[in-house]
């Protein structure tokens, strides 16, 4: 059984973190790079709390589906194969994939461009908060 209202709840902490990374990123790559590090660490600190909701998402549904899977993150997201779409499932594992290596390895700016292009376009977020909605009801 799910906990539709935690659910719920995460949902909508996931679409302000999407709105909120689609107002402040820069409009192009290159504006992105010389951006100052106040903007970029507000951009990554949104990707990282993204991310970190999603899995908190996977790990309600995991529990409310009473699947009998046990293990890291990975193989929680691998549990919701065929209940989210492959799309949603990939896109997760790029988002906790960044938000692992901005967490472990902050002070390396090799992960702009990963981390424009994930907050640039949030289609994806928008599509995995549709896909929730839909195996809750």
């Amino acid at each position: 059984m799910f906990d539709k209202e935690r659910i719920k709840e995460k949902l909508s902490n996931l679409e302000l973190y999407s709105k909120r990374l689609s107002s402040i990123v820069p409009k192009n790559s290159d504006s992105y790079k010389n951006a100052d590090i106040i903007l970029k660490s507000a951009i990554e600190r949104n990707l990282q709390l993204v991310s970190d909701v999603e899995l908190d998402i996977l790990a309600l549904l995991y529990k409310g589906l009473e699947l009998k899977l046990s293990g890291d993150d990975l193989s929680l997201i691998e549990s919701l194969n065929g209940k989210l779409s492959k799309k949603s499932i990939n896109k997760i594992k790029e988002r906790r994939t960044l938000r692992n290596l901005l967490i472990h390895a902050y002070a390396d700016s090799g992960y702009e461009e990963e981390s424009f292009k994930q907050a640039y376009n949030t289609s994806d977020i928008i599509e995995f908060i549709k896909e929730v909605r839909q195996l809750l009801a």
